[in-house]
């Protein structure tokens, strides 16, 4: 299975870099940003670390100009955001002899040569898809790619710029094929014009309302059994629609020597206002797998606190939430 992929596309100045920032902090609490661009003027080096101060410490910077797949031992369970393809295709332009690298003293300059420019502008976009593919085998990385339409805009004035234009286009499309989501920003808005593919099996068989009916009232009827309460703790679970996420709190039913409730190391928990004790942690998820991952997966006291029963009941009860959350509906806890 190959890694999640999405296309950011759009002109200058059209929020692109913004949008797929957001994207990746939305999904990773550590993503990375692999940077395709060499630094050639004060001027561009002033606008990367402007981009870096904006990012914050917990964004990981990686520098690569070519092969950017030689990084994937860091790319595991992360989100990495590529900016940009443009550069990366550029960065090959130039290591194949189209266009010089700019310097102190000059700007970069196209070849003249257009045999040359042909040949290099076909294995430019070769070895880019190629790498590009090499990338994307990862099955758990997810990948946002940021590109340009520069066929958008003036024509231009040389043949190894239109060679440029051209390689950029189908560089795009390749990519796009690939590519689980495709949004195309214009002055700031995102467009999505390319969706994660719906379900493609054939329909099943759906419930009657009668057979509906039925599951409701045996639910009702499950809700009632006696249970075996965690003499530890439990969970109170409540809605945000304001925020748009699904908040818990764990409150500790441990006591300590002098009959408090306290925290797993003893600690007694404060009384919120004088009435009864502060939990001892919150989550906050927008959906239920989010949720269940922070609970049952990062949180380094749910092995020790959590009986099996109490963690089935919870994430019953994150789906109902999420549902509720997702079409604006109240929530109850059962």
């Amino acid at each position: 299975m190959p890694a999640t992929v999405y296309l950011v596309t759009g002109g200058a100045r059209s929020g692109k870099s913004s949008y797929a920032q957001n994207l990746c902090e939305k999904t990773c609490t550590n993503p990375i940003y692999l940077a395709t661009s060499k630094v050639w003027d004060d001027d561009f080096k002033d606008r990367v670390t402007r981009h870096q101060n904006e990012r914050g410490d917990h964004w990981t910077t990686i520098e690569e100009p070519l092969t950017p797949s030689k990084h994937h031992d860091v790319f595991g369970g992360r989100t990495i955001l590529v900016d940009c393809l443009t550069l990366w295709l550029t960065n090959y332009f130039m290591e194949l002899g189209a266009f010089t690298e700019p310097d102190d003293n000059t700007n970069a300059k196209a070849s003249n040569n257009d045999e040359k420019i042909t040949t290099a502008s076909e294995q430019a976009l070769f070895k880019v898809k190629a790498e590009f593919d090499k990338m994307i085998t990862q099955w758990n990385a997810t990948f946002v790619f940021v590109t340009n339409e520069i066929g958008s805009g003036l024509h231009a004035d040389s043949a190894a710029s239109r060679k440029f234009v051209d390689a950029q286009g189908w560089l795009n499309q390749y990519v796009a094929s690939k590519a689980n989501m495709v949004i195309h920003m214009v002055a700031g808005v995102p467009n999505i014009i390319k969706e994660f593919p719906a379900e493609s099996r054939n329909p099943l068989k759906a419930p009657t309302s009668q057979e509906l009916t039925e599951c409701a009232v045996f639910d009702k009827f499950l809700s009632a059994r006696t249970l075996t309460m965690d003499d530890k703790g439990y969970f109170m679970m409540k809605l945000d629609h304001d925020k748009g996420v699904i908040r818990v709190t764990y409150h500790s039913c441990i006591k300590n020597d002098k009959g408090e409730i306290c925290d797993v190391h003893g600690n007694k928990i404060k009384c919120c206002s004088g009435k009864s004790p502060d939990p001892m942690v919150t989550f906050e998820a927008r959906t239920a797998k989010e949720l269940t991952v922070k609970i049952f997966e990062r949180w380094e006291h749910a092995k020790d606190l959590v009986t099996v029963g109490h963690a089935a009941y919870i994430g019953r009860e994150a789906q109902k939430a999420e549902q509720c959350l997702h079409a604006g509906k109240f929530y109850q806890q059962d």
